[in-house]
Protein backbone atom coordinates (compact mmCIF):
# COMPACT_ATOMS: atom_id res chain seq x y z
CA UNK A 1 0.00 0.00 0.00
CA UNK A 2 1.10 3.57 -0.15
CA UNK A 3 1.85 3.82 3.69
CA UNK A 4 4.93 3.42 5.48
CA UNK A 5 6.47 0.03 6.62
CA UNK A 6 7.49 1.73 10.41
CA UNK A 7 6.11 0.06 13.71
CA UNK A 8 3.25 1.57 15.64
CA UNK A 9 4.56 3.84 18.47
CA UNK A 10 2.66 2.33 21.27
CA UNK A 11 0.80 -1.15 22.04
CA UNK A 12 -2.14 -1.60 19.29
CA UNK A 13 -4.58 -2.17 22.53
CA UNK A 14 -3.82 1.23 23.59
CA UNK A 15 -6.20 3.35 22.02
CA UNK A 16 -9.12 0.99 22.54
CA UNK A 17 -8.04 1.14 26.02
CA UNK A 18 -8.05 4.87 26.24
CA UNK A 19 -11.46 4.74 24.42
CA UNK A 20 -13.37 2.72 26.58
CA UNK A 21 -11.94 4.45 30.00
CA UNK A 22 -13.17 7.97 28.25
CA UNK A 23 -16.62 6.69 27.24
CA UNK A 24 -17.33 4.77 30.55
CA UNK A 25 -17.68 8.45 32.29
CA UNK A 26 -21.26 8.90 33.33
CA UNK A 27 -22.06 5.51 31.62
CA UNK A 28 -25.14 5.29 34.15
CA UNK A 29 -26.48 8.92 33.17
CA UNK A 30 -30.01 9.03 32.75
CA UNK A 31 -31.53 10.73 29.29
CA UNK A 32 -31.39 14.32 29.58
CA UNK A 33 -28.92 16.84 27.78
CA UNK A 34 -27.60 16.95 24.46
CA UNK A 35 -29.90 15.48 22.03
CA UNK A 36 -31.98 14.01 25.10
CA UNK A 37 -35.18 13.79 22.49
CA UNK A 38 -33.24 11.53 19.87
CA UNK A 39 -31.81 9.16 23.13
CA UNK A 40 -35.50 9.67 24.17
CA UNK A 41 -36.92 7.95 21.07
CA UNK A 42 -34.34 5.20 21.18
CA UNK A 43 -34.61 4.15 24.58
CA UNK A 44 -38.35 4.27 24.16
CA UNK A 45 -38.36 2.06 21.38
CA UNK A 46 -36.32 -0.23 23.22
CA UNK A 47 -38.17 0.07 26.34
CA UNK A 48 -41.33 -0.89 24.85
CA UNK A 49 -40.14 -3.83 22.41
CA UNK A 50 -38.92 -5.05 26.13
CA UNK A 51 -42.33 -4.53 28.00
CA UNK A 52 -44.85 -5.06 25.42
CA UNK A 53 -42.79 -7.86 23.37
CA UNK A 54 -42.50 -6.68 20.05
CA UNK A 55 -41.12 -7.92 17.22
CA UNK A 56 -38.31 -6.15 15.42
CA UNK A 57 -40.84 -4.81 12.93
CA UNK A 58 -42.91 -2.94 15.09
CA UNK A 59 -41.32 -0.37 16.85
CA UNK A 60 -43.31 1.89 18.96
CA UNK A 61 -43.16 5.49 19.80
CA UNK A 62 -44.33 6.90 23.63
CA UNK A 63 -46.25 9.89 21.39
CA UNK A 64 -48.52 7.71 19.58
CA UNK A 65 -51.34 9.28 22.07
CA UNK A 66 -54.36 6.67 22.48
CA UNK A 67 -53.21 4.81 18.78
CA UNK A 68 -50.86 1.40 18.82
CA UNK A 69 -47.71 3.83 18.41
CA UNK A 70 -46.64 1.92 15.43
CA UNK A 71 -44.40 4.78 13.77
CA UNK A 72 -42.14 4.62 10.98
CA UNK A 73 -38.52 4.88 12.08
CA UNK A 74 -35.27 4.10 11.02
CA UNK A 75 -34.30 0.67 11.01
CA UNK A 76 -34.40 -0.20 14.85
CA UNK A 77 -32.16 -3.03 15.23
CA UNK A 78 -30.16 -0.90 17.77
CA UNK A 79 -33.10 -0.47 19.94
CA UNK A 80 -34.35 -4.24 19.06
CA UNK A 81 -30.48 -5.17 20.50
CA UNK A 82 -30.47 -3.22 24.07
CA UNK A 83 -34.33 -4.39 24.17
CA UNK A 84 -32.34 -7.79 24.36
CA UNK A 85 -30.63 -6.88 27.19
CA UNK A 86 -33.48 -5.61 28.92
CA UNK A 87 -35.18 -8.81 29.24
CA UNK A 88 -31.64 -10.44 30.40
CA UNK A 89 -30.88 -7.60 32.89
CA UNK A 90 -34.07 -5.22 33.37
CA UNK A 91 -34.01 -1.62 32.12
CA UNK A 92 -31.16 0.23 33.06
CA UNK A 93 -29.99 2.40 30.29
CA UNK A 94 -26.30 2.07 31.30
CA UNK A 95 -27.03 -0.99 29.35
CA UNK A 96 -27.82 0.99 26.13
CA UNK A 97 -24.73 3.09 26.88
CA UNK A 98 -22.11 0.30 27.24
CA UNK A 99 -23.78 -1.27 23.90
CA UNK A 100 -22.47 1.72 22.58
CA UNK A 101 -18.97 1.87 23.69
CA UNK A 102 -18.60 -1.98 22.67
CA UNK A 103 -20.42 -0.49 19.19
CA UNK A 104 -17.74 2.63 19.33
CA UNK A 105 -14.58 0.54 20.19
CA UNK A 106 -15.31 -1.85 17.64
CA UNK A 107 -15.24 0.87 14.97
CA UNK A 108 -12.16 2.11 16.64
CA UNK A 109 -10.26 -1.28 15.84
CA UNK A 110 -11.63 -1.51 12.60
CA UNK A 111 -10.25 2.04 11.55
CA UNK A 112 -7.00 1.08 12.89
CA UNK A 113 -6.55 -1.64 10.46
CA UNK A 114 -8.01 0.38 7.65
CA UNK A 115 -5.63 3.10 8.33
CA UNK A 116 -2.91 0.53 9.12
CA UNK A 117 -3.77 -0.77 5.39
CA UNK A 118 -3.70 2.60 4.02
CA UNK A 119 -1.11 4.66 5.58
CA UNK A 120 1.04 1.73 7.46
CA UNK A 121 0.56 0.92 11.13
CA UNK A 122 1.97 4.47 12.93
CA UNK A 123 -0.32 6.07 10.94
CA UNK A 124 -3.12 3.75 11.76
CA UNK A 125 -1.92 3.94 15.47
CA UNK A 126 -2.67 7.55 15.77
CA UNK A 127 -5.83 7.69 13.84
CA UNK A 128 -7.08 5.60 16.31
CA UNK A 129 -6.19 7.50 19.05
CA UNK A 130 -7.62 10.57 17.64
CA UNK A 131 -10.87 8.59 17.12
CA UNK A 132 -10.48 7.40 20.65
CA UNK A 133 -10.21 11.06 22.56
CA UNK A 134 -11.89 13.89 20.16
CA UNK A 135 -15.35 14.74 21.67
CA UNK A 136 -17.92 14.29 19.28
CA UNK A 137 -16.50 10.30 19.31
CA UNK A 138 -16.47 9.97 22.73
CA UNK A 139 -19.94 11.29 23.20
CA UNK A 140 -21.77 9.22 20.26
CA UNK A 141 -19.82 6.55 21.51
CA UNK A 142 -21.81 6.46 24.52
CA UNK A 143 -24.97 7.92 23.61
CA UNK A 144 -28.45 6.04 23.46
CA UNK A 145 -28.50 6.07 19.71
CA UNK A 146 -27.80 4.11 16.99
CA UNK A 147 -24.72 6.14 16.08
CA UNK A 148 -21.62 3.89 17.15
CA UNK A 149 -23.59 1.14 15.67
CA UNK A 150 -23.54 3.13 12.13
CA UNK A 151 -19.59 4.14 12.73
CA UNK A 152 -19.50 -0.22 13.42
CA UNK A 153 -20.68 -0.77 10.31
CA UNK A 154 -19.73 1.77 7.64
CA UNK A 155 -15.70 0.75 9.52
CA UNK A 156 -16.37 -2.39 8.19
CA UNK A 157 -17.22 -2.00 4.77
CA UNK A 158 -14.32 0.44 4.62
CA UNK A 159 -11.72 -1.93 5.94
CA UNK A 160 -13.51 -4.90 3.50
CA UNK A 161 -13.44 -2.80 1.08
CA UNK A 162 -10.09 -2.38 1.38
CA UNK A 163 -9.40 -5.86 1.54
CA UNK A 164 -11.28 -6.71 -1.57
CA UNK A 165 -9.49 -4.39 -3.57
CA UNK A 166 -6.35 -5.84 -2.27
CA UNK A 167 -7.06 -9.70 -3.08
CA UNK A 168 -10.89 -9.67 -4.37
CA UNK A 169 -11.75 -12.52 -2.36
CA UNK A 170 -15.30 -12.80 -2.19
CA UNK A 171 -15.94 -13.55 1.31
CA UNK A 172 -14.69 -9.64 1.51
CA UNK A 173 -16.78 -8.63 -0.67
CA UNK A 174 -19.89 -10.40 1.36
CA UNK A 175 -18.99 -8.38 4.77
CA UNK A 176 -18.70 -4.73 2.52
CA UNK A 177 -22.30 -5.58 1.41
CA UNK A 178 -23.19 -6.22 5.04
CA UNK A 179 -22.01 -3.41 6.42
CA UNK A 180 -23.35 -1.43 3.68
CA UNK A 181 -26.49 -2.80 4.58
CA UNK A 182 -26.37 -2.37 7.95
CA UNK A 183 -25.65 1.19 7.42
CA UNK A 184 -27.94 1.93 5.08
CA UNK A 185 -30.77 0.41 6.97
CA UNK A 186 -30.15 2.53 9.97
CA UNK A 187 -29.87 6.21 8.50
CA UNK A 188 -30.13 5.72 4.22
CA UNK A 189 -27.58 8.41 3.42
CA UNK A 190 -24.49 5.92 3.86
CA UNK A 191 -25.78 4.62 0.29
CA UNK A 192 -24.20 7.86 -0.55
CA UNK A 193 -21.16 8.52 1.90
CA UNK A 194 -20.42 4.87 1.41
CA UNK A 195 -21.05 4.42 -2.09
CA UNK A 196 -18.97 7.24 -3.83
CA UNK A 197 -15.74 5.20 -1.66
CA UNK A 198 -16.82 1.84 -3.07
CA UNK A 199 -17.38 2.68 -6.68
CA UNK A 200 -13.45 3.99 -7.10
CA UNK A 201 -12.61 1.26 -4.98
CA UNK A 202 -14.01 -0.98 -7.46
CA UNK A 203 -12.76 1.00 -10.57
CA UNK A 204 -9.47 0.97 -9.26
CA UNK A 205 -9.61 -2.62 -8.79
CA UNK A 206 -11.24 -3.24 -12.07
CA UNK A 207 -11.01 0.18 -14.31
CA UNK A 208 -13.56 -0.04 -17.53
CA UNK A 209 -14.12 -4.00 -16.19
CA UNK A 210 -15.73 -2.91 -13.48
CA UNK A 211 -18.99 -2.50 -15.12
CA UNK A 212 -18.83 -5.88 -16.49
CA UNK A 213 -18.33 -7.29 -12.92
CA UNK A 214 -21.60 -8.61 -11.41
CA UNK A 215 -20.38 -9.42 -8.06
CA UNK A 216 -19.87 -5.56 -6.85
CA UNK A 217 -23.37 -4.64 -8.39
CA UNK A 218 -25.16 -7.85 -7.17
CA UNK A 219 -24.24 -6.56 -3.77
CA UNK A 220 -25.13 -2.85 -4.17
CA UNK A 221 -28.60 -4.60 -5.51
CA UNK A 222 -29.09 -6.16 -2.61
CA UNK A 223 -28.20 -3.32 0.09
CA UNK A 224 -30.43 -1.64 -2.30
CA UNK A 225 -33.47 -3.52 -2.55
CA UNK A 226 -32.99 -4.77 1.69
CA UNK A 227 -33.50 -1.14 2.79
CA UNK A 228 -36.33 -0.14 0.33
CA UNK A 229 -38.25 -2.76 1.74
CA UNK A 230 -37.83 -1.72 5.35
CA UNK A 231 -38.39 2.11 4.55
CA UNK A 232 -41.61 0.29 2.40
CA UNK A 233 -42.84 -1.08 5.47
CA UNK A 234 -42.09 1.79 7.81
CA UNK A 235 -44.07 3.93 5.42
CA UNK A 236 -46.83 1.53 5.58
CA UNK A 237 -46.92 2.28 9.24
CA UNK A 238 -47.04 5.84 9.18
CA UNK A 239 -50.10 5.92 6.41
CA UNK A 240 -51.56 3.56 9.07
CA UNK A 241 -50.71 5.41 12.27
CA UNK A 242 -49.99 9.13 10.86
CA UNK A 243 -46.45 8.48 13.59
CA UNK A 244 -42.98 9.65 11.80
CA UNK A 245 -40.27 10.66 12.65
CA UNK A 246 -40.60 12.57 9.73
CA UNK A 247 -38.63 11.11 6.41
CA UNK A 248 -39.86 13.00 3.84
CA UNK A 249 -43.63 14.37 3.05
CA UNK A 250 -44.67 18.21 4.48
CA UNK A 251 -44.28 16.81 7.62
CA UNK A 252 -40.52 16.40 6.69
CA UNK A 253 -38.35 19.67 8.08
CA UNK A 254 -35.05 18.26 6.86
CA UNK A 255 -34.65 20.15 3.43
CA UNK A 256 -34.54 23.87 3.53
CA UNK A 257 -31.60 23.50 0.69
CA UNK A 258 -31.84 27.34 0.08
CA UNK A 259 -29.60 27.39 3.42
CA UNK A 260 -26.75 25.78 1.03
CA UNK A 261 -26.75 29.26 -0.32
CA UNK A 262 -25.41 31.53 2.06
CA UNK A 263 -21.84 30.67 4.05
CA UNK A 264 -24.02 30.60 7.42
CA UNK A 265 -24.75 26.69 6.89
CA UNK A 266 -21.00 25.82 5.73
CA UNK A 267 -18.99 27.95 8.29
CA UNK A 268 -21.42 26.14 10.93
CA UNK A 269 -21.12 22.85 10.18
CA UNK A 270 -17.40 22.83 9.37
CA UNK A 271 -16.56 24.80 12.31
CA UNK A 272 -18.44 22.70 14.99
CA UNK A 273 -16.17 19.74 13.05
CA UNK A 274 -13.31 21.48 13.94
CA UNK A 275 -13.98 22.36 17.34
CA UNK A 276 -16.16 19.01 18.41
CA UNK A 277 -14.87 16.25 15.95
CA UNK A 278 -11.09 17.60 15.76
CA UNK A 279 -10.26 19.36 19.04
CA UNK A 280 -8.44 22.08 17.89
CA UNK A 281 -5.45 20.95 17.58
CA UNK A 282 -6.27 18.04 15.10
CA UNK A 283 -6.75 20.19 12.14
CA UNK A 284 -3.06 20.59 11.57
CA UNK A 285 -2.03 16.83 11.02
CA UNK A 286 -5.09 16.64 8.94
CA UNK A 287 -4.07 18.81 6.34
CA UNK A 288 -1.04 17.97 6.63
CA UNK A 289 -2.16 14.28 6.22
CA UNK A 290 -3.94 15.25 3.25
CA UNK A 291 -0.89 17.11 1.62
CA UNK A 292 1.02 14.63 2.17
CA UNK A 293 -1.19 11.49 1.34
CA UNK A 294 0.13 8.95 -0.67
CA UNK A 295 0.03 8.12 -4.63
CA UNK A 296 -1.41 4.68 -4.61
CA UNK A 297 -4.84 5.30 -5.98
CA UNK A 298 -6.80 3.66 -3.33
CA UNK A 299 -5.83 6.18 -0.75
CA UNK A 300 -8.22 8.63 -2.58
CA UNK A 301 -11.10 6.91 -0.28
CA UNK A 302 -9.96 9.31 2.28
CA UNK A 303 -10.86 13.03 0.99
CA UNK A 304 -13.55 11.10 -1.22
CA UNK A 305 -15.18 10.27 1.85
CA UNK A 306 -14.90 13.99 3.47
CA UNK A 307 -16.40 14.90 0.52
CA UNK A 308 -19.46 12.66 0.20
CA UNK A 309 -20.46 12.88 4.08
CA UNK A 310 -20.42 16.64 3.44
CA UNK A 311 -22.60 15.98 -0.05
CA UNK A 312 -25.05 13.48 1.68
CA UNK A 313 -25.48 16.11 4.52
CA UNK A 314 -26.45 19.05 2.31
CA UNK A 315 -29.24 16.56 1.02
CA UNK A 316 -30.58 17.34 4.60
CA UNK A 317 -29.42 20.40 5.35
CA UNK A 318 -31.91 21.60 8.37
CA UNK A 319 -30.70 17.93 9.99
CA UNK A 320 -27.27 18.02 9.06
CA UNK A 321 -27.29 22.55 10.82
CA UNK A 322 -29.33 21.13 13.58
CA UNK A 323 -27.68 17.84 14.69
CA UNK A 324 -23.76 17.42 14.63
CA UNK A 325 -24.05 13.63 14.66
CA UNK A 326 -24.67 14.05 11.03
CA UNK A 327 -20.80 15.23 10.85
CA UNK A 328 -19.90 12.01 13.02
CA UNK A 329 -18.95 9.71 10.06
CA UNK A 330 -16.21 12.75 8.73
CA UNK A 331 -14.01 10.86 11.55
CA UNK A 332 -13.84 7.49 9.61
CA UNK A 333 -12.22 9.71 7.04
CA UNK A 334 -10.35 12.28 8.84
CA UNK A 335 -8.66 10.29 11.57
CA UNK A 336 -6.64 8.06 9.38
CA UNK A 337 -5.41 11.75 7.51
CA UNK A 338 -4.97 13.01 11.31
CA UNK A 339 -2.59 9.77 11.92
CA UNK A 340 -0.41 10.60 8.50
CA UNK A 341 -0.04 14.09 9.57
CA UNK A 342 1.43 13.12 13.10
CA UNK A 343 3.68 10.48 11.66
CA UNK A 344 4.63 13.22 9.05
CA UNK A 345 5.41 15.68 11.89
CA UNK A 346 7.18 13.19 13.70
CA UNK A 347 9.56 12.22 10.83
CA UNK A 348 10.27 15.66 9.76
CA UNK A 349 11.45 16.88 13.43
CA UNK A 350 13.48 13.72 14.19
CA UNK A 351 13.50 12.80 17.52
CA UNK A 352 13.04 16.13 19.14
CA UNK A 353 9.55 16.64 17.37
CA UNK A 354 8.47 12.71 18.02
CA UNK A 355 8.85 13.55 21.80
CA UNK A 356 6.72 15.95 21.59
CA UNK A 357 4.00 14.17 20.18
CA UNK A 358 2.77 12.74 23.57
CA UNK A 359 2.64 16.45 24.72
CA UNK A 360 0.49 17.44 21.63
CA UNK A 361 -1.63 14.48 22.55
CA UNK A 362 -1.84 15.39 26.23
CA UNK A 363 -3.06 18.92 24.88
CA UNK A 364 -5.62 17.24 22.61
CA UNK A 365 -7.34 15.13 25.41
CA UNK A 366 -7.08 18.13 28.05
CA UNK A 367 -9.30 20.21 25.34
CA UNK A 368 -11.43 17.03 24.55
CA UNK A 369 -12.24 16.59 28.20
CA UNK A 370 -13.05 20.26 28.25
CA UNK A 371 -15.21 20.24 26.01
CA UNK A 372 -16.75 17.38 27.23
CA UNK A 373 -17.12 18.74 30.15
CA UNK A 374 -18.88 21.93 29.16
CA UNK A 375 -21.13 21.26 26.39
CA UNK A 376 -22.38 16.93 27.11
CA UNK A 377 -21.24 15.95 30.70
CA UNK A 378 -22.46 18.67 32.60
CA UNK A 379 -26.07 18.69 30.60
CA UNK A 380 -26.83 15.13 31.89
CA UNK A 381 -26.57 15.48 35.27
CA UNK A 382 -30.12 15.56 37.05
CA UNK A 383 -29.33 17.56 40.09
CA UNK A 384 -31.12 20.61 39.15
CA UNK A 385 -32.33 19.48 35.70
CA UNK A 386 -36.48 21.02 35.78
CA UNK A 387 -37.41 18.07 33.09
CA UNK A 388 -35.74 15.50 35.68
CA UNK A 389 -37.40 17.44 37.89
CA UNK A 390 -40.84 17.17 36.58
CA UNK A 391 -40.77 13.79 35.56
CA UNK A 392 -40.81 12.37 39.16
CA UNK A 393 -43.61 14.47 40.19
CA UNK A 394 -45.45 13.16 36.51
CA UNK A 395 -44.60 9.59 38.03
CA UNK A 396 -45.81 10.49 41.53
CA UNK A 397 -49.10 12.59 40.80
CA UNK A 398 -50.71 10.49 37.90
CA UNK A 399 -51.00 6.42 38.44
CA UNK A 400 -48.93 4.22 35.95
CA UNK A 401 -50.41 3.81 32.49
CA UNK A 402 -51.84 7.30 32.62
CA UNK A 403 -51.66 9.16 28.84
CA UNK A 404 -50.53 12.40 28.70
CA UNK A 405 -50.73 15.62 26.80
CA UNK A 406 -47.00 17.12 26.74
CA UNK A 407 -46.80 20.32 25.95
CA UNK A 408 -43.18 19.97 25.25
CA UNK A 409 -43.07 20.27 21.26
CA UNK A 410 -41.87 17.59 19.39
CA UNK A 411 -39.82 16.75 22.24
CA UNK A 412 -40.47 12.90 23.85
CA UNK A 413 -37.72 13.15 26.70
CA UNK A 414 -40.50 14.31 29.33
CA UNK A 415 -42.98 11.19 28.39
CA UNK A 416 -39.62 8.90 28.30
CA UNK A 417 -38.67 9.79 31.81
CA UNK A 418 -42.18 9.58 33.14
CA UNK A 419 -42.54 6.18 31.67
CA UNK A 420 -45.69 7.50 30.29
CA UNK A 421 -47.21 7.77 26.99
CA UNK A 422 -49.56 10.38 25.68
CA UNK A 423 -49.56 12.92 22.92
CA UNK A 424 -46.56 16.08 22.32
CA UNK A 425 -48.20 19.44 21.59
CA UNK A 426 -46.57 22.80 21.05
CA UNK A 427 -47.89 25.35 23.12
CA UNK A 428 -49.62 27.11 20.12
CA UNK A 429 -52.00 24.09 19.61
CA UNK A 430 -53.18 23.38 23.12
CA UNK A 431 -56.30 25.26 23.72
CA UNK A 432 -59.34 24.17 25.37
CA UNK A 433 -60.54 22.10 22.38
CA UNK A 434 -57.72 19.80 22.05
CA UNK A 435 -58.03 19.49 25.82
CA UNK A 436 -61.62 18.15 25.47
CA UNK A 437 -60.79 16.07 22.62
CA UNK A 438 -57.61 14.41 24.11
CA UNK A 439 -59.41 13.65 27.36
CA UNK A 440 -62.32 11.78 25.24
CA UNK A 441 -59.33 9.86 23.61
CA UNK A 442 -58.13 8.78 27.63
CA UNK A 443 -56.31 11.50 28.55
CA UNK A 444 -55.73 12.42 31.78
CA UNK A 445 -53.60 15.17 32.46
CA UNK A 446 -51.56 18.02 30.81
CA UNK A 447 -48.04 18.18 31.43
CA UNK A 448 -44.95 20.71 30.92
CA UNK A 449 -42.28 23.03 31.88
CA UNK A 450 -43.34 27.23 32.52
CA UNK A 451 -39.37 27.83 31.48
CA UNK A 452 -39.08 25.53 28.14
CA UNK A 453 -40.70 23.76 25.67
CA UNK A 454 -38.32 21.40 24.49
CA UNK A 455 -35.26 20.23 26.38
CA UNK A 456 -33.35 22.69 24.23
CA UNK A 457 -35.35 25.62 23.37
CA UNK A 458 -36.60 28.16 26.08
CA UNK A 459 -40.09 28.88 26.37
CA UNK A 460 -39.84 32.88 25.87
CA UNK A 461 -42.57 34.88 27.83
CA UNK A 462 -45.17 36.79 25.56
CA UNK A 463 -48.88 36.19 24.54
CA UNK A 464 -48.61 32.57 24.09
CA UNK A 465 -47.00 31.58 27.31
CA UNK A 466 -49.67 34.06 29.50
CA UNK A 467 -52.60 32.56 27.26
CA UNK A 468 -51.33 28.80 28.23
CA UNK A 469 -51.02 30.14 32.11
CA UNK A 470 -54.74 31.63 31.56
CA UNK A 471 -56.09 28.08 30.23
CA UNK A 472 -54.39 25.33 32.35
CA UNK A 473 -54.23 27.98 36.47
CA UNK A 474 -58.53 28.17 35.64
CA UNK A 475 -58.64 26.43 39.32
CA UNK A 476 -55.59 28.89 40.53
CA UNK A 477 -51.44 28.15 40.97
CA UNK A 478 -51.39 25.21 43.75
CA UNK A 479 -48.80 26.73 46.50
CA UNK A 480 -45.56 25.39 45.79
CA UNK A 481 -45.77 25.44 42.06
CA UNK A 482 -44.19 28.82 41.82
CA UNK A 483 -44.27 29.99 38.24
CA UNK A 484 -40.29 28.38 36.97
CA UNK A 485 -41.57 25.07 38.07
CA UNK A 486 -43.64 22.70 35.98
CA UNK A 487 -47.09 21.81 35.59
CA UNK A 488 -49.08 18.73 36.11
CA UNK A 489 -52.59 19.39 35.63
CA UNK A 490 -55.58 16.91 35.97
CA UNK A 491 -58.19 17.33 33.15
CA UNK A 492 -60.73 18.04 33.17
CA UNK A 493 -59.65 21.77 33.80
CA UNK A 494 -61.56 24.14 35.77
CA UNK A 495 -62.86 27.22 34.22
CA UNK A 496 -59.76 29.41 32.80
CA UNK A 497 -59.37 33.22 34.21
Amino acid sequence: MGGADRARPGPWWLPAAVATALRLVQIQAPILGVHSWRQADTAGLARNFHEQHLPLWLPQVDWGGAGSGFAETDFPIYSYAVSLLYDLFGVHEALARLLSLACSVGALLLLQRLGSRLLGPEAGWWGALTFAVVPLSVFYGRSVQPEALLLLAASLTLERAVAWHDHGRMRDLVLVGVGLGLASLIKVLPLLWLGIPLLWLGWCRHGRRLAGRPGPWLVLLAVVAVTGLWYAHAHGLYRSTGLSFGFWGARASRYSWADLLGPGYWVDVLLRFVVRGLAVLGLVPLVLGWRHLPTAPETRILPLGLGAVLLAGALAPASSHIHEYYQLPLLLFACPLVGLGCTRLARAGGRSLRRLLPLGLGLVLTTSLLILSLDYWGRERPAGDPTWALAQRVQRETPAGALLVSVTGGDPTLLYLSHRKGWLQQPGAVDAALLRQRQLEGATHVVGLWERIESYQPFADGAEKTRLRRLLDGRGTPPGDPATDGYVRRLPLGQAR
